[in-house]
């Protein structure tokens, strides 16, 4: 399903030209995206379904040892595959902790985050620097003002014809 609360029209949908429409058009129309939304889930059904069923193909052809093997190694994957998410989260938590603590938009912190807490530090001190020397270099370009043009007043006058009525 589609959420079009912030998402425009892709290419290639329809778009409804009516304002009003009969409960049988509606119910077409939702018809037509309930039969889109699990054509795309079945298809996603559909790969799981093989992958366990290859998998289950494989445990089956083991002895019970290998089995136990595969479920250990299956089991490790899963625990170090989520302790990973959790390590990338507390890192992206300790960035935003440091950002928070300089004075920096704790936003930036998926970008700052390290493989560990030294590192995310100085990721931290790296991107501060960086940042405020951005900061200053666009601050003094906007107050970078225009050199004044030095020159007599007969020479500036010359082309203004309010000035040549004046002195002339």
């Amino acid at each position: 399903m589609t959420n079009r609360k912030f998402k425009p029209f892709e290419k290639g949908e329809k778009t409804l030209d009516k304002q009003f429409y009969s409960a049988e058009e509606v119910r077409g129309l939702i018809d037509e995206h309930v039969k889109e939304a699990l054509g795309a889930a079945g298809t996603e059904w559909e790969r799981r379904l093989a992958s366990e069923k290859e998998e289950a193909v494989k445990l089956a052809s083991m002895s019970a040892e290998e089995r136990a093997q595969a479920e250990m190694d299956r089991r490790q994957k899963a625990f170090d595959d989520e302790r990973s998410r959790f390590m990338s989260e507390r890192m992206e938590f300790e960035a935003a902790k440091e950002l928070s603590k300089q004075g920096l938009s704790v936003s930036f912190a998926k970008m700052v985050a390290g493989a560990d807490e030294r590192e995310t530090a100085e990721n931290v001190e790296i991107f501060k620097k960086e940042f405020l020397r951005c900061v200053e270099a666009a601050l003094a370009d906007r107050l970078k003002g225009r050199t004044p043009s030095i020159g007599s007043a007969e020479q500036s006058g010359a082309s203004d014809p309010f000035l040549q009525g004046l002195l002339g």
